[in-house]
């Protein structure tokens, strides 16, 4: 008899969304639509009726697209919502292949080489700020490992 066994290993990772009831949804928050991370720009509801429960209508716009998505889901039942962080870092470098070196404000987390500079308004005003030899402070919004550059600002502290 062999004393050898096959281990599988899983991700330790923290969990990318959290169970809510669905009636505790607030407008500005955020909900799971068909797997996408959303921020809720509307919610109605309709009354109990005679078939069920009251029902929940949101209305979300997509984090990393942008794409408006809507959903309907029972007052009472649990839905989805993404764990969404904003951080702000401080550009170091980008790369000739248009990825950030990110530095985080103290206690924030490590350095980040992952994320690469958009080509929309945000990530020009990044590179030109940034080729102006100016301290450039970027946010970025992460949620179910997607991220994304959502503001460019300099940094004027410690100047």
């Amino acid at each position: 008899m062999s004393d050898e066994f096959e281990v599988n290993q899983a991700d330790a990772g923290a969990a990318k969304w959290i169970p809510q009831q669905a009636s505790a949804i607030k407008k500005g928050g955020h909900i799971m639509i068909k797997g996408r991370p959303c921020k809720v720009v509307n919610i109605s509801t309709s009354k109990p009726g005679k078939h069920g429960s009251a029902k929940c209508n949101f209305t979300a716009i997509d984090l990393f697209t942008g794409d408006k998505k809507e959903a309907i889901s029972p007052g009472h039942a649990n839905v989805d919502v993404p764990i969404v962080t904003r951080l702000e870092y401080t550009v170091m470098d980008i790369d000739d292949s248009g990825f950030f070196s990110l530095m985080p404000n103290e206690g924030q987390g490590e350095m980040r080489e992952d994320i690469r500079c958009p080509d929309d308004g945000e990530g020009e005003k990044a590179r030109t700020m940034f080729n102006d030899g100016k301290d450039v402070m970027v946010t970025i919004l992460t949620a179910i490992g997607e991220d994304r550059l959502v503001d460019v600002k300099e940094n004027t502290k410690g100047n």
